[in-house]
């Protein structure tokens, strides 16, 4: 049974892809501030630990989804952010490199200025934010180092989340219960995009590569539903019972760090191969939002 080695397995793509590949794979799974519950406490920036961790180990593949993703935080700390998203994601590389394991670098449709889309993994890239930059910083030290890796670029993620800030998606419930009028993004277009259906590209992605070792590249996989966040918020509201009325569209850019306006994904290089799962928005938010009432997610626990 082939091994592999998750990081960010407490965060939420880590998991949802741990009971898309723990059937079938070892599956090792790293975390840091959430660590426990079959999750191993690994600090990624300590590269000694790292090394002896993946050398007695030996993985067969390195799936590495642990990242710094809110670019505001980026913005203000530049140096833990390239430290984590490039600095990280190179010295996994490495040692991909020399343990021999195959590696799925988790980056961003941010890589792109959001002034062309739709994208195809070969089109320039032109990121607007540090975030987008490092994580476009990892992707080249990904091929400066390994020629055995997938880079699979996505957009904005939901999911069942722990706390309703958790994403960006998510975080819209909490500005809808308010009874105050609120004002929401009605400027940039996003193709929000559930987390458990690029856990199965993730699975299909090593399927294919265990049958063709030679399988590596640049990949992009996305929901296919654009929206700006009031029209989020105005599907989230319907799911919840909520009123709309105090909801005010925006049609400024945001503030903050930098953000590209629409970087939709072409991911017909995947489809191609009959790659892919795409579960509508309308559903997929009323399971991520069902499990318990979205009173009792806005509070974010202390982890």
């Amino acid at each position: 049974m082939n091994k592999i080695i998750l990081t960010g397995a407490s965060g939420l793509l880590g998991r949802a892809i741990t009971p898309v590949l723990s059937p079938d794979y070892r599956l090792v799974r790293l975390g840091l501030r959430r660590a426990g519950k079959g999750i191993k406490r690994l600090d990624l920036l300590d590269t000694s630990q790292v090394s002896a961790f993946i050398q007695v180990e030996k993985p067969d593949i390195i799936i590495h989804s642990a990242a710094e993703r809110r670019p505001d935080v980026s913005q203000k700390d530049p140096a833990g952010t390239l430290a984590l998203n490039v600095g990280v994601t190179r010295h996994l590389a490495q040692l991909s490199c020399q343990t021999g394991a195959w590696m799925i670098y988790l980056s961003t449709n941010y890589v792109f200025d959001g002034k062309n889309p739709p994208y195809h993994p070969a089109d320039k890239t032109n990121p607007l934010n540090l975030y987008a930059k490092s994580k476009l910083e990892g992707e080249m030290a990904v091929w400066a180092e390994t020629d055995q890796a997938c880079v699979l670029r996505v957009p904005t993620l939901y999911g069942k989340v722990e706390f309703l800030g958790e994403t960006s998606v998510t975080q819209i419930a909490e500005q809808i219960q308010t009874p105050d009028s609120v004002s929401i993004d009605h400027w940039a277009i996003r193709c929000p995009t559930w987390v458990d259906d690029v856990a199965v590209v993730c699975r299909q992605l090593i399927d294919y590569h265990l049958s063709n070792p030679n399988f590596s590249g640049t990949f992009h996989w996305s929901a296919d539903e654009p929206m700006t966040k009031y029209e989020i918020a105005q599907i989230m509201a319907e799911a919840l019972d909520y009123p709309t009325s105090h909801l005010v569209p925006s049609t400024d850019p945001p503030t903050g760090a930098p953000r590209p306006r629409n970087c939709q994904l072409d991911c017909s290089d995947l489809e191609r191969l009959g790659f892919g799962k795409r579960t509508p928005f309308r559903q997929a938010i009323q399971t991520s939002l069902g499990i318990r009432s979205s009173k009792e997610l806005t509070t974010n626990p202390n982890n």
